[in-house]
């Protein structure tokens, strides 16, 4: 169908005002989205405004153990980064015991050996004989004497005994703990040179301790001038009527003893010089001397434990450089076996119950009393009875052994050792536990510095 001329007309024109509401509609919706533009904008500069800049976390760094070729750091400081920074830490310290292993770990086995034997010097002066022991054996402490059994005085002059402990340590291999016994009264080494000096009963009496350590610091000073660093003194033993002379000893009942053999410990301790509590384990009752024959002590535990242990037990807080364990019978604790070569007197009752931790030395090894004991155990010849007991000894808990004099007796001693030590009789902890507490003790003295 076709249209009319008048209505194409029409239709051609539109509604009247239509294309104006268009525009006005077009531009309300453009005003609409700036609005919702600007919104937008101000929204998100307002939230920048009022959100806080982010930075990397700080890391603390503390300089723990300032190195040599660093500057030190005096305060800790703030570095900004964002990987932290580790610090290492340094490896800390060797201890004492670490230090004193590593010292017994790079001695030879002979050098171990001779750490726990003790030569007897009796010369007017350094002979080559004194080398092999020394030198060969590496033993590593001497005992001086300058009188024995009897014989001459010797070295005849101070000079010349200050000369011989001299040659001593200059020509061992291993620094030296030279040790002699001055108690004063009838058992005085220094008495030839300085006159002589108060027994321990003398100082007793005065009713002063301080006399006791005058007497133990002016000793100290005239061993030190002879290069003696050890003094066999003083004795803690009580005495109760027995056979060892009563003036070498300080008291009747324990109290006593303990006030002026602690004293005379103070006295050479305080001043340099290494004491020694003997005879362990009190020999204030003993019917004879060891040095002439084997006694018995027939005291009960709880009298022992009550007089004869009781100035040990107390003077242990003076921390005693050295016990000496005599040769004598004390069947209340070990029936069998005389206190120098008891492990039950020494490792369970010295060590265990009274809780002592330094260094035991033996008395004399070829004393008579001793030497009777072996002789029942069926050692006939000295030299082996010696060489046997030296061994039972170091078992026993003995730290070190003091050697017999003669040559021959001497050699035996080393051998017998020597041979324990390298079958496992005497077993490596049992060496290493001896050699701690000796160079523990020859540190303190400074006779031995660790690295």
């Amino acid at each position: 169908m076709h249209t009319c001329p008048s209505e194409r007309k029409q239709h051609q024109q539109g509604t009247p005002g239509s294309g104006v509401q268009r525009f006005l509609f077009i531009l309300i919706l453009l005003c609409l989205a700036a609005v919702v533009i600007s919104f937008l904008v101000i929204g998100q500069l307002w939230h920048s405004s009022t959100t806080p800049q982010q930075y990397p976390t700080p890391t603390l760094v503390v300089a723990r153990s300032p190195q040599p070729s660093h500057t030190p750091v005096s305060s800790p400081t703030l570095v900004p980064t964002p990987t932290p920074t580790l610090v290492p830490t340094p490896t800390p310290p060797a201890n004492l015991s670490q230090r004193i292993d590593a010292y017994i770990n790079h001695l030879t086995q002979t050098q171990q050996i001779g750490q726990l034997l003790m030569l007897a010097v009796y010369t007017n002066s350094y002979t080559s004989a004194l080398n092999q022991p020394l030198q060969q054996w590496d033993i590593a402490n001497a005992i001086v004497y300058n009188q024995y059994n009897g014989g001459p005085l010797m070295p005849t002059t101070l000079n010349g005994w200050t000369q011989l402990v001299h040659d001593l340590q200059a020509n061992a291999n291993q620094a030296l703990i030279v040790a002699t016994d001055e108690e004063g009264g009838i058992v005085d080494r220094l008495a030839p040179y300085y006159g002589p000096t108060p027994s321990p009963q003398q100082l007793a009496n005065t009713g002063n301790p301080q006399q006791a350590y005058a007497q133990a610091q002016l000793d100290a000073q005239r061993l030190l001038a002879l290069g003696i660093n050890t003094d066999f003194a003083p004795l803690a033993d009580v005495y109760q009527g027995g056979a060892v002379d009563q003036s070498r000893m300080f008291g009747t009942a324990p109290g006593q003893v303990i006030t002026y053999a602690g004293a005379f410990l103070d006295g050479l301790q305080q001043n340099g010089v290494v004491g020694t509590l003997k005879h362990w384990p009190g020999i204030g009752s003993a019917p004879a001397n060891p040095d002439y024959g084997l006694p018995t002590i027939t005291h009960s535990q709880t009298q022992l434990n009550a007089i004869d242990f009781a100035p040990f037990r107390a003077l242990l807080t003076h921390k005693p450089g050295m016990i000496m364990v005599t040769h004598v019978m004390v069947p209340a604790y070990d029936p069998h076996e005389p206190a120098s070569l008891s492990p039950v007197l020494i490792d369970q009752v010295l060590r265990g119950q009274l809780g002592y931790q330094g260094v035991v030395v033996t008395d004399a090894m070829d004393a008579k009393g001793l030497l009777q004991f072996m002789q029942q155990q069926g050692y006939s010849n000295p030299a082996q009875a010696i060489a046997e007991a030296s061994v039972r000894a170091i078992l026993a808990g003995n730290d070190i052994v003091e050697c017999p004099i003669e040559p021959d007796r001497l050699a035996a001693v080393v051998a017998a050792v020597t041979t324990a030590v390298q079958t496992g009789r005497i077993s490596q902890e049992r060496l290493r536990q001896s050699l701690r507490r000796i160079i523990a003790l020859k540190v303190q003295m400074g006779l031995i510095s660790l690295p």
